[in-house]
């Protein structure tokens, strides 16, 4: 009668030779209640997770072994073990051995050997998650709640996501689209590109660029290797670049104080003509430009510093190896 409990369960071990790789396939459902949380912490394998019934979870996984021969593939199945459990409002899926790397692991256990690995699950609308890989891409979607997810060799992509998200890779690029809520992004190699939705944004990379398209919410962006393009962020935005240029667009009104520094390139800002601004600009290596009406209280080739329309917010610039250029929007077009 009251099945809370479906589970299907399949198992499919496949190696027809020695070094034939070996599979496991599962497909199990836990109930749960929107407001829930799932957990999901495994050696390797992409994770996606996407909205679905809101009285279950539902998991599929596949993992994938090819090692020198099918014992030491049973091996590992039968040593790091798929769990799926319930803990108070938690759906926890395991498959890690985490006390040492994941590389000493699988060579302790397998020698040479190639791994594949897909979770796909869905949850209640209303969920959170904190998803941890060491080998793969993390995708989530549609959902409402606190999104935590840390992976060691792929990519992050989040959309359509309400609640506050924390996003950390060490080798992959991070999307995030349409996500209403405090964002945390940082990677330490690659690029970082969000757009739309509202809520304070970090977002830092130690090797890649950082686009910020359309945001509302105050804006911090930081990179020690690539370009900022920045877009029509209405809150404060301080962004800063070690090796790259800087372009943005101010939105109209100008909605908070801007600040853009960079080490290694040129700064171009598009701003509202019309806008009251009060604009200190300043270059140790090229020129400052403007063809906005700026009532100037000091100017030569290398620093600006003025008021636009009686002054208003702050827009600093600084740059240590290229020129600065500042711009009426309603000429330009923004340098991509």
């Amino acid at each position: 009668m009251k099945n809370l409990l479906l589970i299907t369960t399949l198992l499919a071990f496949s190696a027809l030779s020695a070094g034939a790789a070996t599979e496991e396939n599962i497909h199990q459902t836990r109930p749960a209640k929107p407001g829930g949380t799932l957990v999901v912490d495994v050696d390797f394998g992409s994770i996606e997770v996407t909205p679905g019934d809101n009285n279950q979870v539902v998991i599929d996984a596949h993992r994938k072994i090819e090692a020198s021969s099918k014992e030491k593939e049973e091996n590992y199945f039968k040593e790091v073990p798929l769990t799926i459990t319930v803990e108070g409002d938690r759906v926890i899926v395991r498959a890690t051995r985490r006390q040492e790397s994941l590389g000493k692991q699988l060579r302790q256990l397998l020698g040479h050997t190639r791994t594949e690995g897909h979770y796909k699950l869905s949850v209640p609308a209303s969920f959170s998650t904190d998803l941890d890989t060491s080998g793969g891409n993390i995708t989530v979607s549609g959902l409402t709640g606190k999104q935590t997810t840390d992976t060691s060799g792929g990519d992050l992509s989040f959309s359509r996501i309400h609640g506050e998200i924390h996003g950390d890779t060490s080798g992959g690029d991070i999307t995030a689209k349409d996500c209403d809520g405090a964002t945390n992004l940082d990677t330490s190699g690659g690029r970082i590109e969000v757009t739309g939705g509202q809520g304070k944004l970090n977002a830092d990379t130690s090797g890649g660029n950082v686009t910020v398209l359309n945001r509302v919410g105050d804006t911090t962006v930081e990179s020690s290797g690539g370009k900022l393009r920045l877009g029509h962020i209405s809150g404060n935005l301080r962004a800063e670049t070690s090796g790259g240029s800087v372009s943005a667009i101010l939105p109209s009104p100008v909605a908070g104080d801007v600040r853009l520094e960079t080490s290694g390139g040129s700064i171009t800002v598009l701003a509202p003509a019309g806008d009251a601004l009060t604009i200190d600009a300043e270059t140790s290596a090229g020129s400052v430009r403007s063809d906005l009406p700026i009532n100037r209280s000091s100017s030569d080739s290398d620093s600006l510093k003025g008021t636009l329309n009686g002054g208003g917010k702050k827009l600093v610039l600084r740059s240590s190896a290229g020129s600065i250029d500042i711009v009426s929007a309603d000429k330009e077009t923004a340098q991509q």
